[in-house]
């Protein structure tokens, strides 16, 4: 995540700007920032009385109910995520339905441990380069991705 400059140093780079002896360019150059940031500090100067950083917004909540999720998981705790998913959408209204990943963060913040599964085991022949793909494949050439876990338990903390 990008840090955000000091309050003071803002002050000083607008303080700069506003004695008039100087441009935008000149200001941000000696102060070593990007003329559109020493603009932007000037314009929430002017508009706020303040060049301190805006808050920083939260993300958004997950639409995964957690003890409906934990119940399904009681059920069969090897599934995968993908099976995990499934489940969890079979029990909730349509517009409450999520995608693997979702599960696999859910997952992570409630303090599972997740493993990768055995399904993708390295072939014969060892690992193999995909040229198209640039990139290294380890396994039987199988179209299931390796981001699947299983073994699902909490962490001991």
């Amino acid at each position: 995540m990008v840090r955000t400059y000091d309050v003071r140093f803002r002050e000083r780079a607008v303080g700069a700007y506003e004695k008039g002896d100087r441009s935008y360019a000149e200001v941000a150059q000696i102060f070593g920032i990007a003329q559109r940031t020493l603009e932007r500090w000037v314009a929430q100067q002017r508009r706020t009385g303040s060049v301190a950083p805006k808050q920083r917004g939260g993300g958004r909540r997950s639409r995964i109910d957690l003890p409906l999720l934990e119940a399904v998981l009681a059920l069969k705790p090897d599934m995968t995520c993908g099976e995990l998913a499934d489940a969890y959408n079979a029990r909730v209204a349509r517009a409450d339905r999520v995608k693997w990943w979702t599960v696999w963060r859910a997952l992570r913040r409630a303090g599972y441990v997740l493993k990768k599964n055995g399904r993708d085991q390295p072939n014969r022949t060892g690992q193999t380069f995909n040229a198209r793909a640039g990139r290294s494949r380890g396994g039987s050439g199988a179209s299931t991705p390796t981001v699947w876990f299983v073994s699902m338990k909490r962490a001991r903390i």
